[in-house]
């Protein structure tokens, strides 16, 4: 009787929701999937949305008082002899905001933007090149014969398909920064050109898409050395 033995093969966790936050029906705040320090979890991705969330609130305040302006001149409208008083209050308010708005200070916002995308996307196209290498290093034949090896080399194919979808995830996470990068790139009078990731796939060669993503990359890097700052 042949002897039947079990393969212990751990699985790599599929993360099953990024958990987000929609700020003000204007944009979404996505929990980014932090592969340097090892498997995302819920627990992990949703520390760091809330990581997020303080910077994110200081860099709204003036935006928070343009939106009580609007609404002090609500009542202004309502009765512009009486209500004068809390639009002027509002309006000194916002004065140091104005500062923020010239195209130097636009023009710094987006080269940091810019960087930040730049050091994410080469971090990924790093990681998502060694999945390729690992699974084209798996070869399913060479456990023919063995049914221990042959369930360990499907195990490592299993798991490779897992972080490849894992990692494709963590695209999603950065897509509010790069509408941002986009926005900002028109008000200075830039048309930024974004890496497509849709043609990258474990299954098939990506050479070609891997290529056209660093030389768009080269482009933004030379995007950024244009900027003032």
């Amino acid at each position: 009787m042949a002897l039947e033995v079990e393969i212990p093969c751990p699985k790599l966790p599929k993360i099953p929701k990024i958990p987000s936050i929609n700020i003000l029906g204007m944009a979404e705040l996505k929990g980014l999937l932090d592969f340097s320090v090892g498997s995302p979890s819920q627990c992990t991705l949703g520390i760091n949305l809330m990581l997020q969330i303080a910077p994110l609130l200081a860099s709204m305040t003036c935006l928070l008082k343009i939106l009580a302006v609007f609404k002090a001149m609500e009542s202004f409208v309502k009765s512009p002899l009486t209500e004068t008083t809390e639009i002027l209050e509002k309006l000194a308010d916002l004065a140091p905001c104005f500062g923020a708005l010239g195209l130097p200070s636009i023009a710094l916002t987006l080269k940091g933007i810019l960087e930040l995308v730049i050091g994410f996307f080469l971090c990924f196209i790093e990681q998502i090149e060694s999945l390729i290498e690992f699974q084209a290093s798996i070869d399913l034949s060479a456990g023919e014969g063995n049914p221990v090896l042959e369930a360990s080399i499907e195990c490592a194919r299993d798991n490779a398909a897992s972080a490849m979808d894992n990692l494709t995830l963590s695209l999603e996470a950065i897509e509010p920064l790069m509408d941002m990068a986009g926005s900002l790139g028109g008000v200075v009078g830039l048309d930024l050109e974004l890496p497509d990731f849709s043609g990258i796939s474990i299954q098939e060669d990506a050479t070609a898409t891997i290529d056209a993503i660093k030389e768009t990359i080269e482009g933004l890097k030379k995007t950024i050395e244009s900027l003032p700052g």
